[in-house]
């Protein structure tokens, strides 16, 4: 991530434990997303570093919101999910170290649970908005789960479209994280490999410094603002 030519990193996570795992088989649908088949479930935190490690808190649970700017799908709606059920520290940290967060700053993350499917009536649609960027300082994708599918190619590209610079597909326990305001990220659509469903299970991380953060009442007011709509707190 240091290389500024190359403001991206692929690494390998933590595994996630057999209980973290099941814990995709019981995801609630996500409704906020069209034509799309996923599930979800989604957390926010505090993250520092202390000691020799990354550490995180859960922050109070709130909607996800994203600005119009960014999501051009579901931008404004205010999204309301479960909160996941696991602690992701052990995979965020190995972001934040790939992504060399500073040690000295506190950021605030958002942590995205989904699975995507697929089968010979579902359309395994990936990334609804398209090649996209997020707004935020970092976002990691990390896989841990490929069944009974082909495609799912990640893809980094210039940021308003072009050839990609990046173009892979990654395997279970294999995540990239990326300077957001740098580039676009996409990934391509799934689709069944064989007879029956097939599933990719992914974990979505964005960082920002906690000055910037997309938490809180204030946030949300501000992006009322933006987007012209009344936000309730």
């Amino acid at each position: 991530m240091s290389d500024p030519i190359r403001p991206y990193a692929r690494f390998t996570v933590p595994p996630l434990s057999d209980d973290a795992m099941r814990e995709f088989d019981t995801l609630p649908l996500d409704p906020y997303t069209g034509g799309s088949q996923r599930y979800r479930r989604f957390s926010q935190f505090r993250l520092w570093y202390e000691g020799d490690d990354w550490r995180t808190e859960r922050l109070p649970h709130r909607p996800f919101i994203q600005s119009r700017q960014y999501n051009g799908v579901v931008g404004g709606v205010r999204r309301e999910f479960e909160p996941i059920r696991f602690d992701p520290t052990p995979q965020v940290a190995a972001g934040a170290r790939a992504a060399w967060l500073e040690q000295d700053r506190l950021y605030q993350i958002n942590v995205h649970q989904v699975r995507v499917i697929t089968s010979t009536d579902i359309k395994g649609i990936a990334v609804p908005e398209g090649p996209h960027r997020d707004g935020h300082d970092f976002v990691m994708n990390a896989i841990f789960s490929r069944h009974n599918i082909t495609g799912g190619v990640s893809q980094l590209m210039p940021t308003g479209g072009g050839p990609c610079f990046f173009e892979d597909v990654l395997q279970p326990q294999e995540a990239i994280v990326m300077a957001d305001d740098r580039m676009w990220h996409h990934a391509t659509d799934i689709l069944p490999a064989g007879p029956g469903p097939g599933h990719r299970d992914i974990m979505i991380v964005s960082f920002n410094a906690w000055e910037r953060r997309r938490y809180g009442e204030e946030f949300e007011r501000r992006l009322g603002a933006l987007n012209h709509e009344p936000v309730p707190a």
